[in-house]
């Protein structure tokens, strides 16, 4: 009987590890390492002290149709699909937009919204034949566009704080630093599930581990699956020692100094533990198709601040504030925002915690933040705060926050996975990453999952559990005693 590690008890490893078992494969055989104290990597729903779910990590289900995850959530009626749910968007209708002393009226951001979304369908045509970055692409057509003439409410100093406004949006949704960094032509690559991409859950994302390992009534017909047995907590590993040659089995070593034997090894870290690890990580080192792909695929930090307040000061109708800044005197190219507070979204409320605000930030901003204290966090856009929306309301000052550190957790390192510059330049993509690696008598001994790896559906959630069932499919050839494998 071949034994298969998972390496991260994400949801791809579990996704992995719920196929191989539904595939046929004892689950003596399946052994999970993951390195912290919970199960679930980049999706963690925490639970506030009234009983609420909060997302640190991923928080909606993008799309409805094609998407697995909507189709698993929905089956078991854990979703919310029969209510709007345009929280936290910097989009949404009931959110204001505006500079520090004047808000823009609706008009003029309807108006804006148009120019993104029609410069967004350009795009969709011109993108697979630009060589430069997304920014440059942006940059290009919005300077078209202001010299066309073609603005009727606004000045060009509002529709270019507002552009820059999207700018850091778009770095939200994509997990760079900066549009000027995001491959334009990869771009293309990431793939929308039609209907509503903000699709929430009742209980929160965990639901899906629960769902992934029939833990729920509705899932399981009678039959459970013993997965939480098969996965072994605090369990960080140090190295993956495999043979080239194919003549002995892989030895993982932990942390703690325990050794796990395997045939097969699924490694579902996130590539930006991999972009600092692999050096050290894979004994002897990975061929250097691999190591080319670690190196040139993107992975950006993208946080999140939730600021508690004890009642809240704004009104029912308010969804937020998406803050625009006014240019410095005499620049004409792209601003260079010294500030980590610079790159902070807006402010917007919560669904279900109605005495809170979040704020987003990104890339080099975020991975600041994460440096400062509480106290520095919450004096910062307590501040912001005031400016911005102190004369419009009764504030009040803050209590507290909750807030995610993606980057400085060292099994994670950011967040999620984009198509870089460097990507094109190194012509590398994630069917590399995903490639298996074999040995010298073309036996796969290393198989890789996670959002990163999917060629469409990356840095997302039904990408990851995509990836999970694709590996387990691929081992499945390898070994005996599947009857149900889809090859």
């Amino acid at each position: 009987m071949k034994h298969i590690i998972i390496v991260g008890a994400g949801v791809s490893g579990l996704a992995a590890a719920s196929r191989l078992i539904h595939n046929g494969l004892s689950p003596s055989s399946v052994t999970i390492l993951e390195a912290q104290n919970h199960i679930g990597g980049r999706v963690h729903t925490i639970v506030t002290n009234e009983g609420i779910p909060l997302e640190l990590g991923a928080q909606w289900v993008h799309g409805q149709e094609g998407n697995v995850v909507f189709e698993m959530g929905k089956a078991a009626q854990e979703l919310n699909t029969d209510i709007q749910t345009l929280e936290s968007s910097g989009f949404a209708d009931n959110v204001v937009f505006g500079f520090e002393d004047y808000k823009i009226c609706k008009e003029q951001v309807r108006e804006l919204m148009q120019l993104i979304e029609s410069l967004k369908e350009t795009s969709k045509n011109d993108l697979s034949k630009w060589n430069k970055s997304l920014g440059e692409y942006y940059e290009e057509k919005f300077k078209e566009f202001l010299d066309g003439g073609s603005l009727s409410t606004l000045d060009r100093s509002v529709a270019r704080a507002f552009f820059e406004w999207y700018h850091l949006m778009e770095n939200v949704i994509d997990g760079s630093d900066s549009w000027e960094e995001t491959c334009g032509s990869g771009h293309l690559h990431y793939q929308e599930c039609p209907g509503d991409p903000l699709v929430t859950w009742k209980r929160g994302y965990s639901t899906l581990f629960n769902i992934l390992m029939k833990d729920l009534p509705c899932c399981h017909n009678g039959l459970q699956m013993p997965l939480s047995d098969r996965i072994l907590l605090n369990k960080a590993v140090d190295t993956i020692d495999w043979d080239p040659e194919g003549e002995k089995k892989i030895e993982i070593t932990c942390t703690d100094g325990t050794l796990y034997v395997a045939d097969f090894v699924i490694i579902t870290s996130s590539l930006g533990f991999l972009k600092s690890n692999f050096d050290s990580f894979f004994v002897p080192s990975l061929p250097p198709f691999k190591k080319r792909a670690i190196q040139g695929l993107g992975f950006g930090t993208v946080d999140k601040i939730f600021i508690k307040f004890k009642n809240p000061w704004w009104s029912s109708d308010w969804g937020g504030v998406s803050l625009l800044r006014r240019r410095p005197e005499g620049v004409n190219g792209n601003v260079v925002r010294s500030q980590w507070s610079d790159h902070i979204l807006g402010f917007y409320t919560v669904r279900l915690h109605p005495n809170m605000l979040i704020a987003w930030v990104t890339g080099k901003a975020a991975r600041e933040a994460e440096k400062l204290s509480e106290n520095e966090i919450l004096e910062v856009c307590s501040t912001l705060l005031k400016k911005y929306v102190g004369a419009d309301f009764a504030y009040t000052e803050p209590t507290g926050l909750i807030r995610s550190t993606w980057f400085n957790n060292p099994f994670i390192l950011g967040s999620y996975s984009y198509r870089s510059m460097k990507s094109k330049e190194m012509n590398v993509w994630a069917s590399d990453l995903a490639q298996p690696v074999y040995d010298s008598s073309g036996y796969p001994r290393l198989f890789f999952a996670g959002e990163a790896t999917h060629d469409s559906f990356y840095s997302t959630v039904h990408g990851a559990v995509e990836t999970g069932w694709r590996e387990a499919d691929r081992i499945a050839k390898y070994c005996n005693g599947f009857q149900n494998a889809k090859l």
